[in-house]
């Protein structure tokens, strides 16, 4: 069976299984639960170095950008919740 039969969507090897400290830049709405990366992992400061460039190409395949206020909230739920 080929690898890609294996793997789901939104799923990848190297955040899961080598390099499991990369799951701190996933971030997680705390109202409805969308995933996404950290807009940290953009900033040229953190891609200069190699191990930076494998965790920006494997979450950037895999997810969107996702930005959280204060209180944990993507844009959306903020929006909803602030009206």
């Amino acid at each position: 069976m080929s690898h890609s039969k294996q793997t789901k969507r939104g799923y990848s090897i190297y955040i899961d299984k080598w390099n499991r400290s990369a799951k701190k830049y996933i971030n997680t709405c705390a109202i409805c639960g969308h995933r996404g990366y950290s807009p940290v992992i953009e900033q040229e400061k953190f891609v200069t170095t190699l191990e930076g460039k494998v965790i920006y190409n494997e979450l950037s395949k895999i997810l969107q950008k996702l930005e959280l206020d204060d209180l944990g909230r993507c844009a959306e739920c903020a929006r909803v919740q602030d009206k």
